[in-house]
């Protein structure tokens, strides 16, 4: 693949702090496209253990791996966690990244890591349908995302746009199951039904959870963080039914970049991160699904059909969708 499009399609994505300054030795730099809220506590537990510095850059999946592959010659980052593994192939593809299959990733089940060992699955989150509760009776919950079409949801769905790099792989999950036809058809209609395109996830499920939208296209965590906001909200696992193209898992994944001025230590925070410890800090704090079989999960996020795409696929089909979404709306 030409992974030109993380050059010119998301240029605009890159965000975060100003980060000129050249790499210290004994300090680890992860760029991150999980937020700070969710990275920061793994990394303080981390600086903790070892006493190494973690210097942080958080900003968005896409934009991050545009800077990496323009850094390629001279690596400022260490360590890359992504929203969704479809750009660690990419970046891979790209000679960003530097092989390191962990050792506490020996029980991750296959497609949960990179077979030639360039991105190991951390976490993962479903795509799901948040919806309020005092807006959307019972009897009316939506179960199929392909059911938002219907004209008395007009206005009233909401999704993040492809910054969020969660919402390129959903849709990059339905071309592969549905076709390309098939959907730009569907988001066609989506999008005349008055679909409202935002900027961030958050942006959707608080907008779900203040009633400005009856339902959002979103990640299963944000279910959590709304009812931790006290939000009237419900959750759908999607398209269950027999036939139903599945709810798509997208990997937090991890990755060591090629180049890495302190690549032991880039080993070692990957490992910390993997280990019962790290998984620990995840899936309580951020409230994802773990991949591991080791971790008990305390909230009931498993047992739901997968849309069945690999990792390479959403790769292979991610400029072909940009291309696709961009003739639907430029606000995608």
């Amino acid at each position: 693949m030409n992974a030109r499009f993380l050059l010119i399609a998301v240029l605009a994505a890159a965000v975060g702090a100003p980060f000129d300054a050249a790499p210290a030795a004994d300090e680890l730099v992860v760029y991150s496209g999980r937020k700070e809220m969710v990275l920061k506590p793994v990394a303080d537990a981390f600086q903790k253990k070892t006493g190494m510095q973690v210097k942080l850059k958080i900003g968005k999946t896409s934009g991050l791996a545009n800077e990496l592959i323009q850094e390629k010659a001279r690596p400022r980052a260490d360590v890359f966690i992504a929203t969704e593994a479809g750009v660690m192939e990419v970046l891979a593809r790209s000679g960003v990244l530097d092989a390191y299959v962990s050792p506490e990733a020996r029980d991750l089940e296959p497609g949960f890591r990179d077979r030639e060992g360039q991105w190991t699955g951390i976490s993962s989150r479903a795509r799901v349908l948040l919806y309020n509760k005092n807006l959307v009776a019972e009897k009316d919950v939506p179960r199929s995302v392909f059911q938002l079409t219907d004209p008395k949801w007009k206005g009233k769905v909401a999704v993040a746009g492809t910054r969020e790099r969660t919402t390129l792989s959903w849709v990059s999950s339905l071309v592969a199951v549905k076709g390309a036809e098939f959907t730009r058809n569907y988001l066609s209609k989506l999008y005349a039904n008055g679909l409202k395109i935002l900027p961030d996830n958050a942006d959707v499920w608080q907008g779900v959870g203040r009633g400005e939208f009856a339902i959002g296209l979103t990640n299963s965590p944000n279910y959590f963080l709304a009812r931790k906001a006290d939000y009237p909200v419900g959750v759908v696992y999607p398209d269950q039914d027999d036939g139903g193209s599945g709810t798509l898992l997208n990997l937090n994944v991890i990755a060591l970049v090629k180049g890495a001025a302190n690549p032991a230590a880039a080993r070692r925070f990957i490992d910390f991160v993997l280990s019962v410890e790290g998984q620990r800090i995840l899936i309580d704090g951020a409230y994802e699904i773990p991949l591991k079989p080791d971790i008990i999960d305390p909230v009931p996020l498993t047992g739901f059909r997968r849309t069945p795409v690999t990792e390479e696929q959403l790769a292979d089909l991610a400029e072909s969708t940009l291309k696709l979404l961009a003739g639907i709306g430029p606000e995608w």
